[in-house]
């Protein structure tokens, strides 16, 4: 039987009275919320595969939790909490130094689990988020600061590796990049839950249509924006679309990039389709129709290109100065399975990268923000991704 424990413990009052900063460096406690689904299925397995932590795991049905990890009960606890307990939510988050957030609907959670967080002291990774919850914790941001904590946002593949990947291309190939552009295609899964964000986000206009970064600032595009691209295999032939986050724009800014395109992709318009559907006929009004808008997602997205196997993919394009020449880059970083798998490693590295830093900054940051670029991407690489690099001379 899988040991499923509840944590009161002596170990929690022990670091309540020796205060976080205290605590042992080389071995910490990271709570992972929603370990169950797919996402949070890799955030644990990565912070098992790579560290010695001991991980403590939440969720409506600990026994479940416990069989999904079965073997690893000397490093793993596993406790009943609805994120919207409050009283299951604080004795999860005390005892943890670090908590990785894969649980959702974002858009329904919002800071709830942050704020937490942010009582006990305890670093904070979400998969999710948005440019809402990281207008929220803002207003937080000095509280954060003085108590030494690292909150870190988006820290998913879209946004998220959205703007890592860029963010370590600029740091590691150029000295200034003029010009920058970066295409997203994958196939995969899509939850209810993630689905479920989507429609709020298009209710609430997340995001800039047909729209760049320029100088730092947004910029619609002139003339047509619709592109039909040769990505690399196993992509092939796309439809792409601009769109402009404000990670994305954070990110071009930070680094100087003076104009930045990022394009999604799909593999062909009923996709798109029905995203427009959903905003002309506003099919987000009611929360029936938000979970009936979210279904029509599912099965869309779960509707996969035959002899296809999952994939993750961003195609870069870039050109700027490196010791006095003009180059041209181009880029392809590619993990084979879908995007859920890859969020979930992600939220792990980071929370790796957190705990190894003694020297991180504190306050909130969306994820290229908070963390080395550089770090993440190569620890990124001796796990899981491909990264191939073509970089010339313009003459």
């Amino acid at each position: 039987m899988p040991i499923v424990s509840l944590v009161f413990s002596l170990k929690a009052s022990a670091q309540s009275q020796a205060g976080k900063g205290e605590r042992p460096l080389d071995k910490k406690t990271i709570g992972i919320l929603g370990a169950s689904g797919t996402v949070g299925k890799e955030a644990v397995q990565t912070i098992l595969a790579f560290t010695n932590h001991h991980v403590v795991l939440g969720g409506r049905n600990p026994a479940k939790l416990g069989e999904l990890f079965k073997g690893m009960e000397e490093r793993i606890e596993c406790l009943q909490v609805d994120v919207f307990n409050e009283e299951q939510l604080h004795r999860f988050c005390s005892p943890c130094d670090i908590v990785i957030n894969c649980a959702g609907p974002s858009k329904q959670i919002v800071d709830t689990v942050a704020s937490v967080c942010i009582e006990h002291a305890v670093h904070y990774v979400d998969v999710s988020g948005d440019e809402h919850l990281y207008r929220q914790l803002l207003k937080r941001q000095n509280e954060i600061t003085e108590k030494g904590l690292l909150f870190i946002i988006s820290a998913g593949v879209y946004p998220g590796l959205s703007e890592i990947f860029p963010a370590y291309i600029a740091e590691n190939d150029f000295e200034e990049v003029d010009f920058l552009e970066l295409f997203f295609a994958g196939q995969g899964d899509f939850s209810l839950n993630a689905a479920y964000d989507i429609v709020c986000s298009i209710e609430e206009d997340t995001g800039l249509g047909m729209t760049y970064c320029k100088q730092g600032k947004a910029q619609k595009i002139d003339g047509s924006f619709h592109r039909n691209y040769e990505l690399p295999l196993p992509a092939g032939k796309r439809d792409t679309y601009p769109i402009l986050t404000q990670e994305f724009s954070q990110m071009a800014k930070q680094k100087n990039i003076s104009s930045a395109y990022f394009y999604n992709s799909f593999q062909n318009n009923s996709v798109l389709n029905q995203f427009v559907m959903i905003k002309a006929l506003q099919q987000y009004t009611t929360e029936e129709q938000k979970k009936a808008s979210a279904q029509l997602l599912v099965e869309q997205f779960n509707t996969k290109k035959q002899g296809v196997e999952d994939f993750t993919m961003f195609h870069l394009n870039a050109t700027g100065n490196r010791s006095g020449k003009k180059m041209r880059l181009v880029s392809t970083l590619l993990y084979s399975g879908d995007w859920n798998r890859l969020s979930g490693i992600i939220a792990g590295t980071v929370a790796r990268l957190i705990a190894k830093d003694k020297s991180a900054n504190s306050g909130c940051f969306f994820v290229a923000e908070g963390v080395s670029a550089t770090s993440l991407i190569d620890a990124l690489r001796e796990q899981t991704i491909d990264l191939t690099h073509s970089l010339i001379e313009i003459k």
